[in-house]
């Protein structure tokens, strides 16, 4: 017994027979490739950038592409410095891949290969359907040896440069058309972030690598300048673990001596988001002081927005050390510690410049000590050399505090005198001296000898004097006159007027061995 018939739908809810049955298979079939390609990008997506080998994350995109049916074989290469395409990953069938690639230096490359095109134009390149003639007919005949029926060749980025070739290949002729082709170079463009990605990661693990084991010290603040990072460098430089830091900040580094100025650079630099470098006191754990060189250094995302400072410190304590002494030394005369020629002259013109601008008096006395020949001549240089120390700490012993001493070489040594009122109160000045320098000297545990002191003053301002040059050249005349009254001059100094009244030719005979005669370095 047969089934009655159903009964017939009511009308409008009777299924459609389609006109073009084909077109809804096509349409069901571009709607699953799309599907597949967001699927292989939501697992991209997924994928965890933590491989140690760049290589590997284009080996697992490659299975990937066939995991999700995008494509069936799936290549990605690149040219090595003779054109010739290496391959860095594959999935499918290796052997039919490697002999579609052509090197790039073969004749006709570019209208070979698609491959070659592609890298050249550095554009998608897709073939939906596989035509037998035409463009590429030889590289296509070759894929359908295969029953392959379509082609895409895309360029891989990776940053700034053209860096990769990937290739996917189809049985299905209509496998990238439409909106599969943006759908599968938005899939690219993310590889391509994620090769950035990992590059980033390994340059920021070389980093890390390098600021560990860094000689400078090496802090990261955040832009609150709350302490994120210290490296074991800053550690041994100033002595603070970098949860010390973390908790009371960079100011502990800070003490009296540290310099207010400087510091209110740092904070200037900081607050606009600026490089600084420069030098500062800092203190060490333990109270020492060190001078910290410093840089700081503004760190911006790809937005330009300001996210961290990397503070770089040197520990220059030793290197400023040896400069001040060498500063010292090229301005101090090394047998008694005065200042020397070089020290003088820059003295000179100060005080020079400060009594005309005071329009008080400047008296430059030149020195030099009588019988000290004798001195060298008998006991030696050794004698000679303590007999000059003494005279020279004698001479600044008694000078007041704004007076100024300097040894020329030799016996020779010049005395700045300012602030006295008038002659007399200088003729004391000078008495204090001349006394002080004739007490005996002990060269030895028994032997003892003393010398004496010629002088010649000239007094600035004065009507023949218009540089220093001249008040060097006129005191070192007077003392010329000194020397020559040695044995019937009432007082050891004698002033310029006075050489002149007294010796109407001394301006035109200079002192045999005159300082302003010889090499003027000490």
């Amino acid at each position: 017994m047969t089934a009655p018939p159903a009964d017939p739908p009511p009308d409008g809810q009777r299924p459609r027979r389609s006109l073009f049955p084909w077109r809804e298979g096509q349409a069901n079939a571009a709607v699953q490739r799309q599907r597949q390609l967001m699927n292989l990008r939501a697992a991209l997506a997924l994928q965890m950038v933590q491989s140690p080998r760049d290589l590997d994350i284009l080996q697992q995109f490659c299975e990937l592409v066939l995991q999700h049916k995008v494509a069936e074989h799936a290549w990605i290469g690149r040219p090595d410095a003779e054109g010739s395409f290496q391959t860095l990953a594959v999935a499918g069938s290796r052997s039919i891949l490697s002999s579609l690639c052509a090197p790039l230096n073969a004749p006709d490359a570019q209208e070979s290969t698609p491959i070659a095109l592609v890298w050249h134009d550095q554009k998608p390149y897709y073939s939906p359907a596989l035509p037998a003639t035409g463009a590429f007919a030889a590289w296509y005949a070759q894929l359908r040896q295969y029953r392959l029926q379509s082609a895409a060749v895309l360029p891989l980025p990776r940053g700034p440069q053209n860096w990769a070739l990937l290739l996917l290949l189809h049985r299905d002729p209509e496998a990238w058309t439409g909106d599969s082709q943006m759908l599968l170079e938005g899939v690219v463009r993310g590889l391509s972030d994620i090769l950035e990605d990992w590059d980033t990661q390994q340059r920021q693990m070389v980093l890390g690598a390098a600021l560990k084991s860094a000689l400078e010290g090496v802090v990261l603040c955040d832009v609150q300048r709350r302490v994120l990072y210290v490296n074991q460098s800053s550690f041994l430089m100033t002595g603070y673990h970098q949860d010390e830091l973390q908790r009371h900040g960079m100011s502990v580094l800070q003490g009296p001596e540290t310099d207010i100025q400087e510091l209110a650079r740092i904070d200037r630099a900081l607050a606009e988001g600026n490089f600084y470098d420069g030098r500062l006191i800092n203190y060490r754990r333990d109270g020492e002081t060190f001078w910290n060189h410093l840089s700081i250094v503004p760190i911006r995302n790809r937005s330009g927005e300001l996210t961290h400072f990397v503070g770089i410190q040197r520990d220059v304590s030793r290197e400023i050390q040896l400069l001040e002494q060498l500063e010292y030394e090229s301005r101090h005369d090394r047998l008694t510690g005065l200042a020397n020629r070089r020290a003088l002259d820059d003295e000179l013109e100060v005080a020079m410049a400060r009594a005309g601008r005071n329009g008080t008096q400047l008296a430059l006395c030149m020195i030099d000590l009588d019988h000290f020949k004798p001195v060298n001549d008998l006991y030696g240089h050794e004698a000679g050399d303590v007999v000059l120390k003494v005279v020279g700490r004698r001479l600044r012993d008694a000078l007041r505090r704004t007076d100024y001493v300097a040894r020329l070489g030799g016996d020779e040594f010049v005395l700045l005198i300012e602030g006295y009122h008038n002659l007399e109160e200088l003729g004391l000045i000078l008495g204090k001296i001349e006394a002080v320098v004739k007490d005996p000297v002990q060269i030895r545990p028994d032997t003892v000898v003393g010398v004496r002191l010629s002088m010649g003053v000239c007094i600035y301002p004065h009507p023949r004097v218009k540089d220093m040059a001249d008040l060097l050249r006129f005191a070192d005349q007077a003392l010329y006159t000194s020397k020559a009254r040695k044995t019937t001059r009432q007082r050891y100094w004698v002033l310029f007027d006075e050489a002149l009244t007294a010796l109407p030719d001394a301006t035109a005979k200079p002192r045999r061995n005159s300082r302003s005669q010889r090499d003027p370095r000490p």
